[in-house]
């Protein structure tokens, strides 16, 4: 946020997608930051800001944690939007980098690889973010 700037930057966009993970420091930061973009920001009408979009991020799905629940009712109660889907979390991700690994997730370039995509739901995120933007 103290790069000269961002905060420029973020006025000028439609749609905001906030990654969370379940991290006392990562959410209390991240719930500043939101509270500041929709408080601030958004209340001065200066901005393109339509939607600010948080989403869980690195969700160990053999974890059930009451964590989650707590985070989900907090952001219920500030107002805030959270995105249904979660991004699960794979080790498969760290293989990519490996030298003989022939899976390619994270490219800019190529399509990922099936067999991660279903692992992490990326498509049902994606799926859920192409609505969110399409309003």
């Amino acid at each position: 946020m103290n790069t000269p700037g961002i905060l420029k930057a973020l006025e000028g966009m439609h749609h905001i997608f906030t990654p969370i993970t379940a991290d006392r420091v990562v959410m209390e930061s991240t719930l500043i930051f939101t509270q500041l973009l929709r408080d601030v920001i958004m209340k001065k009408g200066e901005t393109s800001i339509e939607t600010i979009n948080l989403f869980w991020n690195h969700v160990d799905g053999r974890e059930s944690t009451p964590l989650y629940d707590v985070y989900n009712q907090l952001i219920a109660q500030l107002g805030l939007s959270l995105m249904q889907s979660q991004v699960k979390n794979s080790t498969r991700f760290r293989k990519e980098s490996e030298a003989n690994s022939k899976m390619v997730f994270r490219s800019t370039v190529l399509p990922p690889d099936e067999r991660l995509m279903k692992a992490c739901q990326l498509d049902l995120f994606i799926n859920e973010f192409l609505k969110i933007i399409q309003l």
